[in-house]
């Protein structure tokens, strides 16, 4: 901004400076008339050359005292796509610029903090894509290959086989739509009383092939009735996650009869549903990590199938549903998660607040 565009942006103090210097004169001027003594003309002009003269010296210092913030205008006027620069310009001469300077400070950090979620979150969905798709293609590949075995003395093998890699292609699936629901959870999802009971033998019945081929026995340790405020679609989705791998690192353990248990209990203030298996359990060092993105661990990198999604989706859905997700697991000896219903403390109560 120069001398001639900031003049004409306080062109009101001029009209009221002279407003003003003319009123005064004419108050001077007509009580020296009431007084009956005389108003020489020399000193009106005196009058308004000293108060044109202090305005004058007003705004040159006022204009040199904020001309570095107008320099920093206009260099930032050409600089608009590098903000970090924009910012390091200057400093703040009056505490008008200084609010000025912390609004643009505050802006760019809530900028730079959204835009560093963005792409982190974006990241982690990409990795995610490549690495769903590397799975996908292993068990279509499988069942190409059993589809080409002819001999009909291994043909219920085969549809057995292809009906095990199938699984594993709706599960991965399902993973993939859950994962791209999360990132809009709050306009897909549907609080309301849930029979955890029912919930539990859904998802046992969902995986009752898997279980029945493992030879692993699941048992239900609760009362009847018991119920929660969550959403259904959601909290099964958990639920299964949980059993899918229970029966992954359960089904190669030399116990003779395999169990998974689910106990709920009501506690008073919460009531948390367990789920215990009897697997290898995750070694110490990794207990802390299971509910990171694609943290697989030294038992999922024993298979193929493991991606480090699983428990990760689940950990970020028990925290949208406003419920907690703890495991204790000792290895050579299972691993046994909770998920804890805190009573009026969900989503549904955030929402209606």
């Amino acid at each position: 901004m120069n001398l001639k565009k900031y003049i004409k942006d306080r062109i009101s103090y001029l009209i009221v400076f002279f407003a003003n210097t003319f009123l005064v004169i004419l108050v001077m001027h007509l009580t020296l008339i009431i007084n009956k003594k005389g108003f020489p003309k020399e000193n009106v002009l005196y009058a308004v050359l000293i108060s044109l003269a202090l305005f004058l010296f007003f705004v040159a210092y006022d204009y040199l005292k904020n001309r570095p913030f107008y320099k920093y205008l206009n260099k930032a006027a050409g600089l608009s796509k590098d903000l970090d620069s924009i910012l390091s310009m200057t400093e703040a001469m009056t505490n008008e610029q200084l609010m000025y300077n912390n609004i643009l400070n505050e802006i760019h950090k809530s900028y730079s903090d959204k835009l560093s979620k963005y792409e982190e979150n974006h990241k982690q969905y990409i990795y995610f894509i490549n690495q769903w798709v590397h799975q996908m293609k292993t068990p279509v590949s499988v069942i190409n290959l059993l589809l080409q075995d002819n001999n009909m003395e291994h043909y219920k093998k085969t549809l057995e086989s292809i009906s095990e890699e199938n699984e594993k292609i709706n599960r991965g699936l399902e993973m993939m739509l859950f994962n791209a629901r999360l990132s809009q959870f709050n306009l897909d999802f549907k609080v309301e009383k849930v029979e955890l009971t029912s919930a539990i033998r859904k998802v046992i019945n969902d995986n009752k092939k898997s279980l029945i081929r493992h030879s692993i026995y699941p048992k239900i340790i609760c009362e009847e009735g018991i119920t929660v405020e969550t959403d259904y679609k959601w909290i099964a989705f958990v639920i299964n996650q949980i059993l899918v791998n229970a029966i992954k690192y359960s089904k190669d353990t030399p116990i003779k009869e395999k169990h998974i248990t689910f106990e709920i209990k009501d506690e008073g203030a919460r009531i948390a549903l367990s789920i215990e298996d009897q697997g290898i359990g995750i070694p110490k060092e990794d207990r802390s990590r299971v509910f990171n993105a694609f943290f697989t661990g030294i038992n999922g990198r024993k298979t193929s199938e493991s991606t480090g999604m699983g428990m990760y989706l689940s950990k970020r859905i028990c925290d949208e549903l406003g419920h907690g997700l703890t495991l204790e697991s000792e290895e050579g000896k299972g691993t046994k998660f909770f998920i804890i219903f805190y009573k009026g403390k969900n989503i549904f109560n955030l929402t209606r607040m």
